[in-house]
């Protein structure tokens, strides 16, 4: 029930709607209200969504909502923004979201053009999130800095939101009105523009390629006066440089503009994954290619990959129900085991199995870690790729160094057989594994690590006996 509000009412500081008590309006849109609310059931902050009474008049506004939703209720990752609740009450349809404390690069790039390297960073976080949607067979399309969110909390963490006129790429003919286009002009792909097209993945490719070029030169790819205008550059004129326009970007991004805003879908990158890493090697030109000879070197390239990409992966994620410092001690070793045994156990020879990895990692790690691992994914993941990378374990083993009920340090001893495209006999290391473990939810996570390569032994050393 609402709770003293009337329908079409803004709410105000205090009152409670469908759960949540009200604390302040944070923006107001075309669709309706979003404000930010306190969950009476959870000790959390949520964002709340509220339909606008006169659009929700339209069946057809109040399905997209509730679309929105259920489409991105699907899509679990760490840069994209969290659905917790959706539902209608008296008459109006809500949405309750994971709040971000921070800003938008919308409003970032309102100052001017931002530094090509925080750009790119950037887009790489959102790529990453739209190619997880994309395998989910969801759509954004509306990618545009204004739904880009960066947390004000340090390190700063970037997030996809608003799936608002998202919908599953089964569901791509027919399930939006004849003639609506529902995507931000600015960043809409050619094909967006007619209704009678089937869209894929490659609409988001081009809204994305459009982002990158405002962040680096602070203005749209296109300039109209009006819509008619608009929607004409995007079918038929030239795509523009952005080294022309802001001279301090360096030319090499001109490329990576060109194929991602290709009217041709066919011509452009084919994933979000392959703009973003095009974006970054722009900035790395000189960066040696991935070392595939002699042998000797490639164990330093898995224990480089290790350090910087180790967390927990699904399966080394444990419910923690008791306050028993021998339960919580046992749960926090067995899980830093699961997972030094999967970060150390790989066979990645193509994009997708790189992405496979990447979410495994993800996924049992906590938001500080996967902020810092993120910068070195991209370089990592190719090298990893161009050296058909494998490696086994043999052994494990595994010690508490400190605990405590939410927090503790483990040591794994790993023993793997390693190996690449240029030798598959490999050669047997071990790697000994420092690892911080942090209990979120309830759930023992990875919030840091470090390594070190021990030597070449067939066994691992002794270990310290647990504390």
């Amino acid at each position: 029930m609402l709770e003293g509000v009337a329908v079409g009412q803004r709410l105000l500081a205090g009152e409670v709607f469908a759960g949540y008590r009200i604390e302040r309006l944070l923006g107001v849109g075309g669709m309706g209200e979003v404000y930010l609310a306190r969950d009476r059931s959870l000790p959390r902050p949520v964002a709340l969504k509220l339909l606008g009474v006169t659009v929700a008049r339209d069946p057809g506004v109040r399905a997209r909502f509730q679309r929105e939703a259920d489409l991105a209720a699907r899509l679990s990752h760490p840069n994209i923004v969290t659905i917790h609740d959706r539902g209608e009450t008296e008459e109006r349809l809500w949405i309750a979201m994971e709040f971000i404390d921070g800003s938008d690069a919308g409003r970032l790039v309102r100052s001017g053009p931002v530094a090509p390297d925080v750009a790119v960073d950037i887009i790489g976080t959102v790529a990453q999130a739209l190619d997880f949607a994309h395998e989910a067979g969801v759509l954004h399309r509306d990618v545009k800095p204004a739904n880009i969110l960066l947390t004000n909390a340090r390190p700063s963490r970037v997030l996809l939101t608003d799936f608002g006129i998202a919908k599953a790429l089964d569901e791509t003919m027919g399930a939006t009105q004849t003639g609506e286009v529902y995507a931000s002009l600015q960043y809409a792909a050619p094909e967006q523009l007619d209704p009678d097209i089937r869209v894929d993945q490659r609409v988001d490719v081009y809204s994305l390629g459009c982002t990158l070029f405002h962040l680096l030169t602070g203005q749209l790819p296109y300039r109209a006066t009006n819509t008619a205008q608009l929607i004409h550059a995007h079918l038929h004129r030239p795509i523009p440089a952005p080294s022309t326009v802001n001279p301090t970007v360096p030319k090499g991004f001109d490329k990576v503009i060109a194929t991602a805003l290709a009217k041709d879908p066919a011509d452009r990158y084919s994933t979000c994954g392959e703009l973003a890493d095009a974006a970054a090697r722009v900035l790395a030109p000189a960066t040696p290619a991935p070392i595939v000879h002699p042998p000797r070197r490639w164990p330093r390239i898995i224990a480089l990959a290790a350090t910087v990409l180790a967390a927990a992966a699904t399966t080394g994620v444990y419910l923690y129900n008791s306050s028993s410092p021998d339960n919580f001690t046992e749960a926090a070793r067995d899980a830093a085991c699961a997972y030094a045994r999967t970060i150390s156990t790989f066979d990645i020879k193509t994009p997708a199995d790189a992405a496979a990895f990447d979410r495994q990692v993800d996924a049992g790690a906590t938001s500080r870690w996967i902020s810092y691992i993120q910068g070195a994914r991209t370089t990592l993941d190719n090298s990893m790729i161009a050296v058909q990378a494998r490696s086994e374990v043999h052994d494990l083993q595994c010690t508490v160094n400190n605990s405590t009920a939410d927090h503790a340090q483990i040591t794994a001893f790993v023993t793997a057989t390693v190996s690449n495209a240029n030798d598959h006999t490999g050669k047997t290391k071990v790697t000994g594994l420092v690892m911080t473990m942090k209990k979120v939810d309830g759930r023992w996570l990875c919030d840091d690590m470090s390594n070190t390569e021990i030597n070449a032994l067939t066994t691992a050393p002794t270990p310290p006996p647990t504390k």
